[in-house]
């Protein structure tokens, strides 16, 4: 009986993955054209590994999973040519992700694997487009003002900071975007990892995304010590500033989704 419920998951799976290959195509095309960073491998592989952390307890899922996967499968291969290929590609993860939800035990809970089934996207590059010069305009706002407590002249000026007549430009990788990605990704696995439920997940989701933009404030704040030359450090400095500040704000994530570690599957599912 065990042998034969592992061959229907599998049958499941690859009739799941089968019936969106034109999305699957589409991403990995679009994961070596050069235009994004190809991130998305590193959230399918962790779903991968949670899913084989599971492979002794796998079950077949529900009329209702099916359901929701077909539909949402059919979706995606409707969709495709009609609307941009990201959004029928998201629906095509849903599905698969939902479908996966539905084989793991009854205590692994949802949402969290769906955060990490839509970072699978490459989504980087849109995150770029869209939001980078908005998140440098507002980290120079807000650096300016705690500049200004710390008793500089120090004017926002677009994405860049005026001290002294010269501009100090916020540029595209000081947006955030790369540490935004990884926040959401951490508050995603660690969701998942502590049971979280639906509502703790969110949260933790939630306060990632303003923790995270508040430590980029942070690091381009220390930052402009050094590229204004009032502080003399290496270069090396300039990575390493934001790595020290990003491995601390880690803890702080892992504990907002540590905080739903006590339900069952009634509260996850």
């Amino acid at each position: 009986m065990v042998a034969k419920r592992y061959w229907m998951v599998a049958l499941l799976l690859a009739i799941s993955l089968s019936a969106s290959w034109t999305h699957w195509l589409w991403m990995v095309r679009r994961a070596n054209d050069g235009s994004d960073d190809p991130w998305g491998i590193v959230a399918l592989m962790t779903i991968v590994a949670l899913v084989w952390m599971d492979r002794r307890t796998l079950r077949l899922p529900s009329q209702r999973t099916l359901l929701a996967t077909a539909m949402l499968t059919g979706g995606a291969n409707v969709s495709w040519g009609m609307s941009p290929p990201i959004l029928s590609a998201a629906l095509a993860l849903l599905g698969v992700a939902g479908l996966v939800s539905g084989l793991l035990p009854g205590r692994r809970p949802v949402l969290p694997l769906l955060m990490l089934s839509m970072l699978a996207l490459p989504v980087v590059a849109s995150l770029n487009f869209y939001l980078g010069y908005p998140l440098r305009w507002f980290c120079a706002q807000a650096a300016t003002q705690a500049l200004s407590l710390l008793g500089l002249d120090v004017t926002p000026q677009g994405a860049s900071l005026l001290w002294n007549g010269q501009p100090i430009l916020i540029d595209a990788p000081c947006a955030g975007i790369a540490m935004l990605w990884i926040g959401f990704y951490l508050a995603a696995l660690f969701s998942y990892i502590n049971s979280a439920s639906a509502a703790r997940s969110g949260a933790t989701l939630a306060m990632a995304t303003v923790i995270v933009v508040m430590a980029n404030v942070l690091r381009n704040t220390l930052l402009f010590y050094k590229e204004a030359g009032i502080v003399q450090l290496p270069h090396w400095t300039h990575e390493a500033i934001g790595l020290l500040i990003f491995g601390l704000i880690v803890p702080v994530i892992y504990k907002s989704a540590a905080l739903g570690k006590s339900g069952g599957s009634h509260e996850n599912r």
